[in-house]
Order: C-alpha cells, then sequence, then structure tokens
C-alpha cells in the first residue's frame, strides 16, 4: 500500500482550531499565515478508517455505546506486539482526552499546595492543569548539551525528596524538545519516584511517532521492578490524525488506583462513548501498522528536510536533534529578539505561526515549537519564508 502524504484536500478547513481565522487573527494577529501551532496533521486518515466511519455513519442508528472487549484487546494487542507493553485490556479505563484523565488524576491522588514535579521545556497545557487545580508545579528543567536535552538527575532527585511533592508528570516522548527516553532514563527516573513513594503519571500519546534508530519504552514495563505506584494516559489520536474523535485510554497496574479513577469516571459521568470513535480506534489499531510506518518515514524525511535547510540556508537557527513525535524544537536565540520581538518576528515577517517556547516554561526562551505534520511543499514554503525574514534582519 503507497499513500500519498503529499496530497492536501481541498476541503474547508476554517473550522479546525488550527485554521480558523478567529484564532489565528487573536493569537498570530493575521489570517494570512501558514499555520505550524495546533499538534494535529494535515493528512487524510487511512483509507480503511475513512471506509469503516462511512460505514457506521450509513447505520443510521447513534445509540450509547460501551468500549466493547474487541475494541479493549485490539488496543493491548497493539502495544504487546509492536512495543512489547503489556496492558491488561480489562483493566482499561476511557475519558474524553489526555488533559482531562491527567487532570483528574491529580485532581483524585492530591490535594490543593501539594506538588507536581514536570519537566520544562515541556507541553503548556500541565502547567495549567497543575495550576488550574490550585496544586504547585515543580520544575525539573531539561538540560540542552550538545544539541540535545537531558535530564537533570541531581535536580530530580532533590525535587523528589520535597515534602510537598506527591506525583511526578512524565512527557514519554517528550514534546516539545523530542526526546525518546531510553529504557536506563526511564530506569532512574521511576527508581527515584519509587524511593520518594511518588505517584508516577505517564503521558506516552506521543508514543507511536518514534524515528529509527530509537525506540519507544513504556514506562509501566520499566517500573514492574520497582512497584506499581504509576499510571499510563494516552490516546490514539495524535498516531491516527483523528483528535477531533475525542477519546484517550487509561491504564494502571495499581488496584487500589483503578478502583479510585474507575469511581471518579462513574462519579462524574465521563465514562460516555462516542460511536466514531470506538470504530476508529478498532481499526486503526488492528490495520494501522502499515500506514503509520508509512506516516512516521514522511515525518522523518520532513525533520531531514528541515536539518539540511537551516544547516545550509539559516544556520541562525538551530534545530535540537529530533527524535520523535511530530512537533520540533526550533532555537532562535542567535537573533537575540525578545520573546515578544520573537513572536512578531515569525507571524509578521516570516508569515509563519508557530507556538512560543516560553509558553512550555524555564528554557522555553528565545524557542518555538513547529508542527511538521504537513506536506513537504508546506513545510518547504515556511522554510524559505523563515529563510527571507532572517535574511532581512
Amino acid at each position: 500500500m503507497s499513500l500519498n502524504f503529499d496530497a492536501y484536500p481541498d476541503i474547508d478547513r476554517s473550522n479546525f482550531v488550527r485554521y480558523n481565522p478567529v484564532f489565528l487573527k487573536s493569537i498570530f494577529g493575521r489570517t494570512d499565515i501558514l499555520p505550524f501551532w495546533v499538534a494535529d496533521t494535515d493528512f487524510e486518515v487511512m483509507p480503511a478508517l475513512q471506509e469503516a466511519l462511512a460505514k457506521r455513519a450509513e447505520s443510521g442508528m447513534f445509540a450509547y455505546e460501551t468500549k466493547s472487549p474487541a475494541l479493549k484487546q485490539s488496543l493491548a494487542t497493539w502495544y504487546e506486539t509492536r512495543y512489547n507493553i503489556q496492558i491488561n485490556a480489562r483493566r482499561l479505563l476511557f475519558m474524553p482526552s489526555v488533559n482531562a484523565s491527567i487532570a483528574a488524576i491529580i485532581d483524585e491522588f492530591t490535594k490543593p499546595g501539594d506538588g507536581v514535579i514536570i519537566q520544562p521545556p515541556v507541553y503548556q497545557a500541565f502547567k495549567n492543569i497543575i495550576d488550574g487545580l490550585g496544586r504547585e508545579t515543580i520544575n525539573n528543567q531539561l538540560v540542552l548539551e550538545n544539541n540535545q536535552y537531558q535530564i537533570d538527575f541531581d535536580d530530580l532527585r532533590d525535587k523528589a525528596q520535597l515534602s510537598s511533592t506527591k506525583i511526578m508528570l512524565l512527557c514519554s516522548p517528550h514534546n516539545p524538545v523530542g526526546r525518546v527516553w531510553s529504557e536506563k532514563e526511564l530506569t532512574e527516573i521511576a527508581q527515584i519516584c519509587a524511593e520518594n513513594n511518588l505517584i508516577m503519571i505517564t503521558d506516552e500519546i506521543h508514543g507511536d511517532i518514534v524515528y529509527k534508530p530509537h525506540q519507544y519504552n513504556g514506562m509501566t514495563n520499566v517500573y514492574k521492578q520497582f512497584g506499581n505506584n504509576i499510571i499510563l494516559v494516552s490516546s490514539a489520536g495524535k498516531s491516527f490524525g483523528m483528535p477531533g474523535l475525542v477519546d484517550s485510554f487509561i491504564f494502571t497496574p495499581n488496584n487500589d488506583y483503578y478502583k479510585i479513577i474507575k469511581q471518579r469516571i462513574e462519579r462524574f459521568h465521563l465514562d460516555k462513548s462516542n460511536g466514531f470513535a470506538n470504530v476508529a480506534w478498532q481499526v486503526v489499531y488492528e490495520n494501522g501498522g502499515e500506514w503509520l510506518d508509512q506516516l512516521t518515514s514522511y515525518l522523518h524525511e520532513n525533520v531531514k528536510l528541515i536539518t539540511s535547510f537551516l544547516e545550509n540556508e539559516v544556520s541562525e537557527v538551530k534545530l535540537p536533534n529530533p527524535e520523535g513525535t511530530y512537533q520540533i524544537w526550533l532555537d532562535f536565540r542567535k537573533l537575540n529578539l525578545s520573546n515578544e520581538d520573537l513572536a512578531k518576528f515569525l507571524s509578521q515577517d516570516a508569515g509563519i505561526a508557530l507556538n512560543q517556547g516560553f509558553t512550555y516554561g524555564p528554557g522555553g526562551d528565545g524557542f518555538a515549537r513547529m508542527n511538521i505534520a504537513s506536506p513537504k511543499s508546506m513545510i518547504t514554503e515556511a522554510m524559505e519564508k523563515l529563510k527571507h525574514a532572517v535574511n532581512r534582519i
């Protein structure tokens, strides 16, 4: 099966958040701009998924649904056969989104004032969730060395030992810096959390998008040797280009955690299922391997294209080595612009919409995140716009 990720379907995108003129105008000050900010894709979903959703629509019936045993087993089988990650299909829980899951877990297992460790520069919703719940954000800032981000384990140990610290929220693979944590790194994180009796929440929504020779390692597997104080949250939405179907899953090997989260879901009536999402998840987990492999290869080609272009045409902008995800973390510090001036430069001078780095916390000043899940023609146009804008200053 040969897929065409170069295609850019001629459809109305105005209601997509990424393209919505109201959002673009309010955030970037203009609507005539190339959007590379929201973390979804410009690609059509796999043909089998389109066919399955069309068939589901033709049924003409949309009653309340449950997550079937077959769906749950297809998810568990995907993780076991593809990544050797063991998930008990009968212990899966589902919520509308990964962020909703993280918020519910933090709210359920901590009290106001308790601390949650995150590793900035990291997905900005983490801090927003923690702050919104009245918890304390504890930063274990990543360190950029030799064009690759590393974990400051000494600092992590110190932060884990604080009496207020109750949870570590791990982003694995890491958004936005693109690190795919090694088994050794994950083991050290797990040991630190276990020694300090922290609950580990591991957000692995980007686990399917990993560039060779790197390998996605499941933290639930790594954590087994230290105990079971761990909760995995993830979704098929990013990997298969369907975040708009709104669904996510939770898995924990901890019986107490499972009961508490299940009760939370039932108490707030969060266990309703989207019939289209049910069909979609089973289709992609049963038939999506080849499509995902081709998508990942295409995204890796985009990474190589951008890396080469920057090295040869825009040496003032650097790209820390991406190992996974379809977000890249561009380093604009050599331009010596303030965060405000960088935002204006990108949107007004270059005409490209990127996420501003400072919003990802400490270590984000002078950086910007770019979503590269777009056709090469669109990526190339953005790079040319960036080149001309840099040349002008």
